[in-house]
């Protein structure tokens, strides 16, 4: 009986609250079942794939747990078993098996673009007719990858007042310039006036300027600290404007690595004008070495407004390459290739395709190299005899131009020039060697030494005189080999013979480069620096001058005393 009562007492409370609680008796109230426990679960029935299929009209919602294939809790959605997490054609998290390419699908069913996030934020996007863009979201061809970039430092000088203002000399400030010549006319400096000297088209406001000062020997350098970078590339731009008065004048700009304490590349190079200037190179860096951009202005002579430099708006963006593709065959300055099946790899360009030879690296202005491998004429239909074959097919008389209004000429086997020839660094240049000479040279007013005074140190008086001048044996000569046809005599030394009496003027030595060093080696000939036996020949006659007087003075004496002899 009383098993009766609660049975009666169980329904009562069922039929009342219409909720079940296991494990608990207050069943929360949204719950028909509630289903309390610490230590168990909820089995639910377990079936295998077979099993699910035969269950006979499943009811919508009915729940098991399949126990092979797709393991895992399924439902009855009214139509076909599912498998938690949606549709049977959807993606799991830790992949799908079983699917069928032409039912199994990524993507839309309608003509919007498949769009993929990370961090909410899209990274890609595949249009409705094909094209994919990486961070771009209209790409307009079949992979168009964008990257955006920032200048991460920039420096147009706005900054800095009162102006002009000179700029610190303190290697420890941002901006600070050296020069060999210290006073302050002489040292970079800000200045808000545009000058039409050495003209400037994109300098603006203030700009960092120099001119010549009052030092006759200047070398000024203004530095720009840049930082560091994590990228391996940067985009360097700057506006400038150089005007110069003679060589060796120079304005040099380069990328200095300071943690390494050493030029990384020259950006310019300039020794003639360079008016309206635009610099824009992306150049290689280390990643995580500090760098600095270096102006230096380097000028001898005398002093005038009108030759120097002005630099303005200098930015900075680092660069991250927008696609990287490893094949193992990478290297700087290769060139991705394509064969006929469309099979690309990296290529040195050098060795590409036969007609594939003209090549232009990509940059920006005039520090853009263009390069062809092969041989290359110009001007005829012949075949090229040397690298680069420039003929008018005339025989005689084409002309190359070097520069604004320079030019050479061929002449009949000879070449003409324009202009006159001179070398680019004072006193480094030779013309010929011991081994390669010259056969005739040809002057209107013959050859001039340098000879300044303020040029030379530790002087004093020439040991040579009359003596070694005595000593000397001028000869004449044939030369062995004469390019001449009808040679004629020559007079004048043996080196050998004049090296015993006078060896300065006899060269046995010369310079030359050995793997990268500038090296002193042996003469191939001796040679003779005749304008150097002058000064002895003057001092000979001076001896000879001196002697003389005292004879003439010793024989009026006599003269005197015969006449006082006659006269007794």
């Amino acid at each position: 009986m009383k098993k009766i009562y609660i049975l009666l007492l169980t329904l009562y409370c069922l039929l009342s609250f219409g909720q079940v609680g296991i494990g608990t008796v207050t069943p929360n109230n949204s719950a028909a079942l509630d289903i309390t426990s610490t230590t168990k679960g909820l089995l639910i029935p377990r079936v295998t794939q077979a099993q699910k299929t035969a269950i006979p009209s499943p009811v919508k919602g009915l729940l098991v747990y399949q126990t092979d294939a797709t393991a895992g809790f399924w439902y009855f959605n009214g139509t076909v078993w599912t498998p938690f997490g949606g549709s049977s054609n959807n993606w799991d998290l830790t992949a799908n098996s079983g699917t069928t390419p032409t039912t199994n699908k990524l993507g839309t069913l309608d003509n919007n673009p498949l769009i993929l996030k990370a961090n909410n934020t899209e990274a890609a996007r595949i249009l409705s007719n094909g094209n994919i863009g990486i961070n771009n979201t209209t790409p307009t061809s079949k992979l168009n990858i964008k990257t955006t970039t920032t200048p991460i430092f920039t420096q147009n000088f706005e900054s800095f007042t009162p102006v002009p203002y000179t700029i610190s000399t303190n290697s420890a400030d941002p901006i600070y310039t050296f020069a060999t010549c210290t006073t302050a006319t002489n040292l970079w400096r800000f200045n808000t006036t545009i000058t039409t000297n050495y003209p400037c088209a994109g300098c603006s406001g203030n700009s960092a300027v120099i001119k010549l000062g009052t030092c006759t020997d200047q070398d000024a350098t203004l530095v720009v600290k840049i930082g560091a970078f994590a990228e391996p590339f940067i985009n360097v731009n700057f506006n400038y404007g150089y005007n110069y008065s003679l060589l060796p004048d120079t304005f040099k700009v380069d990328l200095y690595n300071e943690t390494l304490n050493t030029i990384e590349s020259t950006l310019v190079l300039k020794s003639f004008d360079a008016f309206d200037q635009t610099y824009s190179e992306t150049l290689p860096i280390t990643p995580g070495n500090n760098y600095s951009l270096r102006f230096r202005f380097i000028f001898k002579g005398t002093t005038s407004n009108l030759y120097g430099v002005q630099v303005d708006n200098i930015t900075v963006i680092p660069q991250n390459p927008a696609l990287r593709i490893e094949d193992g065959n990478q290297a700087m300055g290769f060139a991705l290739i394509s064969d006929a099946n469309g099979n690309g790899t990296w290529t040195n360009p050098g060795s590409a395709t036969p007609d594939d030879d003209w090549r232009f690296n990509s940059g920006s202005l005039d520090t853009d190299p263009i390069y062809r491998t092969g041989l290359t004429k110009v001007g005829y239909s012949g075949t090229a005899r040397t690298p680069l074959d420039i003929y008018n097919n005339l025989g005689e008389g084409t002309q190359v131009g070097v520069g604004s209004n320079e030019y050479i000429v061929d002449g009949l086997n000879e070449f003409l020039v324009s202009n006159s020839i001179i070398p680019s660094v004072d006193n480094s240049i030779s013309i010929g060697r011991s081994g390669l000479r010259w056969s005739t040279i040809y002057a209107t007013n013959g050859v001039i030494n340098t000879s300044d005074a303020r040029e030379k140190e530790k002087i004093e008086p020439i040991k040579y005189g009359l003596s070694e001048i005595m000593q000397l044996q001028p000869v004449s000569y044939f030369w062995k080999k004469d390019v001449d046809p009808n040679p004629s005599r020559k007079i004048g030394f043996i080196a050998q013979d004049l090296q015993k009496v006078l060896p300065e003027t006899v060269q046995d030595k010369e310079w030359t480069v050995k793997k990268g060093t500038l090296t002193q080696i042996k003469a191939e000939h001796l040679g003779v620096s005749y304008s150097e036996i002058l000064p002895v020949v003057v001092k000979s006659i001076q001896e000879n001058q001196v002697t003389l007087i005292e004879l003439n003075s010793q024989i009026d004496n006599l003269i005197k005393k015969v006449s006082q002899e006659n006269k007794k």
